[in-house]
């Protein structure tokens, strides 16, 4: 079953009475999780129009298209998963994105949240004149939450959030790439006090955060796979699977 928890930090605990205290601890963390948009893409169309929700909140997906660009079913990390269009340069480009409507239930404010993907892609899925954007909520003018990978060289990942305004940005930056071919889980993390990246349940870096940064893109769409389908939109080349956003 595809996981979207973050699952770092566990021990080994000896002992019956201990193991038992270390199962409902868990259990109370588990129910702490609420999962508020989630796309497994294991019921889709080729090409793809829509997608389901696995959350079950409703924020059901739905593809714009230019160019001729789609977005078609592959084999991902866990059943299925999506492609993106090819990596290409110029006007007319082939661009796709996956968009879901704004709901209040998307704009944490100054909540814990965690929201992240399952991504693979290699070197030659990087363009060199443009970002790749991975999922996000909110542009740069805006309150912001997002998830993108913008270093052509390296493939590495970045968390970046805003609040209202746009205008003070914190952005954490993974000191290794993702860009190997295999699937990886990428995701971002806020806490009272950190903005976390994190690639397979394993920290990667961080940044301070105050308790009272609002996060609120109030009126803005999700986008996956790029920011719109319109020219400029830092359009990701790779395959995406097991999207989520979860409110912690």
């Amino acid at each position: 079953m595809k996981s979207s928890s973050w699952q770092g930090g566990k021990g080994v605990i000896a002992g019956g009475a201990l193991a038992a205290t270390a199962l409902l601890l868990g259990a109370a963390a588990d129910a702490a999780t609420s999962q508020k948009l989630r796309y497994r893409f294991d019921s889709v169309s080729d090409p793809v129009t829509t997608v389901i929700d696995d959350s079950g909140k409703g924020h059901t997906g739905t593809v714009q298209t230019a160019n001729g660009g789609e977005v078609v079913p592959v084999a991902g990390a866990d059943g299925l998963g999506v492609q993106f269009p090819e990596v290409c340069a110029g006007a007319g480009c082939p661009l796709a994105v996956i968009t879901a409507a704004d709901a209040a239930s998307l704009n944490p404010g100054t909540a814990p949240f965690t929201f992240g993907a399952r991504v693979r892609l290699t070197l030659d899925d990087l363009s060199a004149d443009h970002g790749s954007n991975l999922v996000q909520k909110g542009l740069y003018d805006t309150a912001q939450w997002k998830l993108q990978i913008d270093d052509a060289a390296t493939g590495k990942p970045s968390c970046v959030v805003r609040t209202e305004n746009g205008a003070d940005a914190i952005k954490v930056k993974s000191p290794v790439g993702v860009a190997d071919g295999a699937w990886h889980k990428v995701s971002c993390r806020r806490t009272s006090s950190e903005l976390i990246l994190l690639i397979d349940n394993v920290p990667q870096n961080s940044k301070p955060i105050a308790a009272s940064y609002d996060i609120s893109p109030t009126g803005e769409e999700v986008s996956i796979g790029a920011k719109s389908a319109g020219n400029n939109n830092d359009q990701y080349h790779g395959a995406l699977d097991d999207v989520y956003f979860n409110l912690d």
